[in-house]
């Protein structure tokens, strides 16, 4: 019996028997389920996502029987199975934080320009100040900071005109630069008040501030590339692939034709988190490596739109690897495509898909606390996270965790870290399901104690990957 979840007793709409097909009427968003003939037995779930019209009801039961099951995307040879089971041990990989790698106190502050003539944003360290990029009439931009930190504004091009200052309030997002001398024009101003008001709105009815982009037509539509279930802490999603592990490069057996079985399983719910073992082969966790070793330089901060800086918070090295660089790496971007049921024709990087980030640490390197989404102007976002850990760490006291300092588990802001060792990955989700960002993804590497740590990141953007002007 299938059912639509209406947040009650559920509606039913059909019957099927084994192995047939019935066709039903949903949106996208929506929840189905299926039970028992009788309505008892919770049998598998389905969430229903753009551009999808074919889905398959699998009994928790039962077996995978990857030949009789299959996928409406393009790739036309893997599928996935929601809540496969339900895991009651804690996750032997995730870890929690101590108070040093705590910090909970970090916070996204949004600032907007309601100046005519461009202005500077500093960070006041003290001494000269720590420059934070640029912005022009009716820009935004967003940064981590702390309770208590300064920031002030200057005139473009002299720092000795102070148009604005700001102390950090952890009950405040936005951060309005008025300028009495150069006024931003009325509509930017109209535009800014009616963000203001929305998101006092928003926070009456939701208990969390609304912190990313507000535009003309009103704030950020809804995600609209799939977003896996996390209705429990050691939930397991299944999916099955035939973008086969890779053994060496230089035969034409290198690929293996085997399918692949990927398990996602749920380690936070707050932010929305989920560990994938065996996501590479030793091989192209290897492969990766060598094709970023040579490309290493200091890693930065920011963006194109307002600055990319270098900074004491990010002490790592990195590189870029594009999608078709060889057999193997287009191969990883397949595999992705399946793990987070996406169009894998979406992953280029004229569409959804940056290019993969290979990032080095040495001891005593670290990435602090920060979110992977920011607000510049645009409701483009960064939307998924997947970090693919490519070696081991040399002990447990090693370091270069990732840590997500603001999870949530059984009610309570305890924070997490974890590192599922080399070939596994940790997928997490950037916004909510409303198109906020969600503050909770805030995470940060943590300094290397031992030895080195090698990742790649995966960023996928949604609706679109916004690149620069």
């Amino acid at each position: 019996s299938v059912y639509f979840e209406d947040g009650e007793t559920g509606s039913f709409l059909a019957n099927i028997s084994p192995n047939n097909i019935i066709q039903v009427s949903a949106l996208s968003g929506h929840r189905l389920y299926a039970t028992d003939a009788n309505g008892w037995d919770r049998l598998s779930d389905i969430n229903i996502i753009p551009n999808k019209d074919k889905y398959s009801f699998k009994s928790l039961k039962q077996d995978i029987d990857s030949e009789n099951i299959e996928n409406s995307t393009k790739e036309g040879n893997s599928y996935y199975s929601l809540n496969v089971r339900r895991e009651t041990r804690a996750h032997p990989k995730v870890k929690g934080l101590n108070r040093q790698e705590k910090a909970i106190g970090a916070m996204a502050a949004k600032f907007r320009s309601l100046s005519s003539k461009t202005v500077d944003l500093w960070y006041d360290d003290g001494e000269d100040g720590t420059y934070n990029g640029h912005l022009d009439e009716g820009q935004e931009t967003t940064t981590n900071t702390y309770e208590g930190h300064v920031f002030y504004v200057t005139r473009a091009g002299n720092k000795e005109e102070v148009i604005a200052s700001f102390e950090m309030d952890p009950n405040q997002v936005i951060y309005v630069i008025r300028d009495d001398k150069y006024p931003a024009s009325t509509e930017v101003i109209v535009q800014t008040e009616e963000e203001l008001e929305f998101s006092e709105s928003y926070y009456q009815k939701t208990g969390i501030h609304w912190r990313h982009h507000y535009g003309v037509n009103g704030p950020r539509a809804p995600p609209v590339l799939n977003m896996w279930p996390a209705d429990h802490i050691g939930d397991v999603h299944r999916i099955v692939t035939s973008q086969g592990y890779w053994s060496c490069d230089d035969s034409p057996d290198c690929q293996s034709q085997d399918k692949i079985t990927l398990e996602l399983e749920v380690i936070s719910q707050q932010p929305r988190a989920f560990i994938i073992p065996n996501f590479l082969s030793n091989f192209e966790a290897d492969h990766i490596i060598s094709l970023a070793s040579p490309k290493l330089h200091k890693s930065a901060v920011g963006d194109a739109n307002t600055g990319v800086l270098e900074s004491q918070t990010r002490t790592s090295l990195n590189s870029w690897i594009d999608r078709h660089k060889s057999k193997i790496t287009n191969t990883l971007f397949h595999r992705a495509a399946n793990l987070l049921n996406i169009d894998e024709q979406l992953l280029n990087t004229h569409k959804n898909v940056e290019q993969l980030q290979v990032v080095h640490y040495s001891i005593g390197q670290k990435y602090d606390s920060h979110h992977d989404w920011g607000v510049s102007g645009h409701p483009e976002s960064r939307y998924i996270t997947l970090l693919l850990y490519l070696n081991d760490k040399e002990n447990e006291q090693a370091g270069g965790d990732t840590s997500f300092p603001k999870a949530i588990i059984d009610g309570q802001q305890v924070g997490i870290k974890v590192h599922p060792g080399k070939g596994s990955a940790v997928l997490f989700y950037n916004l909510l399901e409303d198109g906020n960002g969600d503050d909770l993804s805030l995470h940060a590497a943590l300094p290397v104690v031992k030895g080195e740590k090698w990742l790649a990141n995966f960023w996928v953007w949604d609706p679109v990957m916004r690149t620069t002007d």
